[in-house]
């Protein structure tokens, strides 16, 4: 491959992989709001379920963005999608900012959600289709890579405004408060990605399924996905079979009701999400005001951790296409489990004040602190690397989209639940009892990996095939 190719395939990629910058920090930014729209002061006094509400509302989005993501892309090309999904994180940017009562709030932010959800599907789809197999794993983390730090950009943005105002309850400019700027300022990282996606070429495999072959030999040529661009394009031809347009009842298998690489992907991206890594993030503000830390401290602990979480995703990125994707996920979900183990006997140590404030004495508090950010970090360099490249190369090529929204769908319905419950939880069970739980998934996801997950590195997307462990 020649270093302009080389060079171009990156660019798009990058520019592919912005979708995800937007996903992190559209996710995350409900971190620093959550005290203030949930408050009297400055907010709507909302009770623990409706807070959950609102907070995993973008998940719900997400799951239905999600599922139509993949007939929508097979209509309308990847490039349209993705520009659907910009102007989706715009309007949410901008008009959560401006909401006047729960229910806007919960609207706008469910719009935000189906550009989660879309931005999900088809970025790592894309980068599969346009990246040669050699460089599809590496290309692939770059989707994870920008939302590690459209997560650190949400974090730290919301750190700025409130060093700035004083608070995230403190009027700030045009009279609005802190927290509503903490949403608005993703309009313009939502503005960015829609004009980079405007510049993006097609993905060749959708426009071979539409007879445009010459036009996607020339971008398989363009981007040195292939030395022999006619005969990749015969490969893509002949897996697609042009006859046949891509649907959701290919994903059915009359002895399983669906297809094992269905329920394989469905149970992937369901039960990370159930192991509660969102709640990681989204409530990690609220999380240490819980245990103790106030003010800055509470906003800033967040900063750091998705600092290490970027390095550790650096560190995935570099590794994944040596030691593959199989390994790095049994890794993940041991250190994952130990952590979450470790963060629930920490919790049982607290005593609990009056106020309902877990009080964490001696070095308990700092073991809780360093177990439940390992748990983000653990995630970051193993699940969170391999989450979106797994996803967009286990799937057949005349299942993939489809197969990919049908599995992203069911990562964001366990992100819905588990986010929304956690305010619950935390009335009902506490800090430990949450943990074990989440523990529990985490045993769950070992024996996933050890019973079901196959390795893809270096295969060719033509030729992909699903084999069960034994």
């Amino acid at each position: 491959m020649s270093t302009s190719s080389s060079n171009k395939l990156l660019q798009v990629s990058i520019a592919a992989a912005l979708g995800g910058f937007l996903f992190g920090f559209d996710v995350a930014v409900i971190n620093g709001t959550i005290g203030s729209f949930s408050g009297t002061a400055t907010g709507f006094g909302l009770s623990s379920l409706m807070t959950g509400i609102v907070v995993s509302i973008v998940s719900l989005g997400a799951a239905v963005g999600a599922l139509l993501a993949g007939g929508a892309a097979n209509r309308f090309g990847r490039i349209r999608v993705m520009i659907a999904a910009a102007i989706f994180f715009a309007i949410s940017a901008l008009m959560s900012g401006l909401s006047f009562d729960v229910w806007q709030l919960i609207g706008w932010r469910l719009l935000g959600g189906l550009g989660v959800g879309i931005a999900a599907v088809i970025a790592p789809a894309y980068i599969a289709e346009i990246a040669p197999a050699d460089k599809r794993g590496r290309l692939g983390t770059l989707q994870q890579l920008a939302i590690a730090v459209g997560i650190f950009g949400s974090f730290i943005s919301n750190f700025v405004l409130v060093k700035i105002t004083g608070s995230a309850d403190a009027v700030s400019l045009f009279g609005l408060t802190t927290w509503r700027w903490m949403f608005i300022v993703e309009l313009l990282p939502a503005i960015l990605y829609g004009l980079f996606v405007l510049r993006l070429p097609e993905s060749p495999r959708f426009l071979v399924s539409i007879g445009k072959e010459d036009e996607a030999a020339a971008i398989i040529a363009a981007t040195g996905a292939d030395k022999d661009p006619a005969g990749r394009v015969r490969e893509i031809r002949s897996s697609l079979d042009t006859d046949h347009r891509p649907r959701f009842s290919d994903l059915k298998d009359s002895k399983y009701g669906l297809r094992p690489v269905v329920w394989v992907a469905l149970a992937f991206g369901f039960l990370i999400q159930m192991a509660g890594i969102n709640n990681v993030l989204l409530y990690a503000t609220e999380l240490w005001q819980t245990v103790g830390f106030t003010g800055n401290t509470a906003v800033f602990i967040p900063v750091v951790t998705s600092i290490i979480g970027i390095v550790m995703t650096l560190i995935g990125m570099a590794v994944i296409d040596k030691v593959g994707r199989r390994p790095l996920l049994l890794w993940g979900a041991v250190g994952m489990f130990a952590a979450m183990l470790t963060s629930g006997i920490a919790f049982l140590q607290g005593t609990l004040t009056p106020e309902g404030t877990l009080n964490l004495t001696g070095p308990w508090a700092a073991v809780a602190l360093i177990a439940v950010h390992a748990v983000y970090v653990i995630f970051c360099g193993t699940w969170g690397v391999v989450l979106w490249v797994f996803l967009g190369e286990i799937f057949p090529n005349q299942i993939r989209t489809a197969g990919l929204g049908l599995a992203t769908t069911g990562n964001w319905i366990g992100g819905t639940l588990v986010t929304m419950l956690f305010p619950v939880f935390m009335e009902h069970l506490g800090l430990a009892g949450t943990y074990f739980s989440y523990a529990v998934v985490g045993a769950i996801l070992i024996w996933l990996v050890v019973r079901h997950i196959p390795e893809t590195k270096g295969v060719e997307l033509e030729d992909m095939s699903y084999q069960t462990r034994k």
